[in-house]
């Protein structure tokens, strides 16, 4: 078993609501409500639920692009919540993320080499050839031509867009990346190429991901560990198998009830969710999921269900069990 990388524990999320004349607060949107869990190194740990789950803040809470309420954030043995602005700047260069969109995350005015030269200007003290040294180096490990490094982003299409910004996320070389959902952008064709490009460079690398998606299809292709989140909560975490072999969350299992199937002669029940989405300015006092859920009980509305153990890494926050 590999070396714990990262843990997290009880991190909140919130974020004001100003209302009024004098903007006063007047609530918080409780966008990570008290979450916990651990990544092991070179692991994948993938972060799965509806849009406006918490998954993207979960994973920017993590390197502090936004700056969590409360928790513990620990990282290769040191609290990365504790740390001044100079120190946090200084393990950024071992903390990476990857955008989910390459039109956006890169500057139009800036050639691929300055894109990638400008990560290692900010971190190391390097001379001019060594910079260039890595810049080739990096070029070769995402599958780009070196003839292309005096090209701007508008002139590359949306797969090499997103393979220069996979580029200046390891140019560095980090131990951990946030994928925030790499390839939710690009044509289903060429997701499969950056998904295995992501592979082997773990391999290569030997690199740790936070993996951000709801595609359940991908994520059961490239993370080792699953958590699946409901209005900035965990309702279910484990192994990929145990999640996707036995999901035990109503929730968990109305998400794979909607993957299709790889076989057209296989029937699947759908689960179709009714209701919408509680508000997280004033989220549930019980369950999150009650108002939507079938086999919801009187407890569920009273009282907030706690994740307990399964058997294995499995774990469900659900009254059910």
């Amino acid at each position: 078993m590999n070396k714990l990388l990262l843990e997290v524990e009880n991190l909140k999320t919130y974020f004001p609501v100003k209302a009024g004349v004098f903007k006063k607060t007047a609530g918080y949107v409780h966008a990570v409500d008290d979450i916990s869990f651990k990544v092991n190194e070179q692991e994948t740990f993938a972060l799965v639920g509806e849009s406006g789950c918490g998954k993207s803040t979960t994973g920017r809470s993590i390197l502090r692009i936004i700056e969590p309420t409360s928790g513990k954030v620990t990282f290769d043995g040191v609290d990365v919540l504790k740390l001044s602005k100079e120190e946090m700047r200084k393990e950024r260069r071992n903390m990476q993320l990857i955008f989910q969109n390459p039109y956006s995350s890169l500057n139009p005015r800036m050639t691929v080499k300055k894109l990638l030269e400008e990560p290692l200007k900010t971190h190391f003290n390097m001379s001019q050839d060594e910079i260039n040294k890595q810049v080739l180096w990096v070029m070769d490990q995402v599958g780009l031509s070196r003839d292309q490094l005096e090209r701007y982003p508008h002139q590359f299409s949306g797969g090499q867009r997103q393979r220069i910004s996979i580029a200046r996320a390891i140019i560095s070389k980090p131990k951990f990346i946030v994928a925030d959902e790499p390839v939710s952008a690009l044509d289903v064709s060429i997701q499969s190429q950056i998904l295995n490009l992501l592979i082997e460079l773990q391999k290569n690398l030997k690199l740790t991901y936070i993996f951000i998606s709801h595609d359940l299809n991908i994520v059961r292709h490239i993370s080792n560990s699953v958590a699946v989140m409901y209005l900035g909560r965990m309702v279910e975490t484990g192994s990929t198998e145990e999640i996707f072999i036995r999901p035990l969350h109503p929730y968990t299992q109305a998400l794979l009830s909607a993957v299709p199937s790889k076989d057209p002669l296989q029937k699947k029940k759908r689960i179709i969710l009714k209701g919408d989405v509680p508000s997280p300015v004033n989220p549930p006092v019980g369950c999150a999921f009650y108002a939507r859920c079938e086999k919801a009980m009187d407890i569920c509305k009273e009282k907030r269900p706690m994740l307990e153990n399964m058997g294995g890494t499995h774990q469900t926050a659900c009254h059910l069990y």
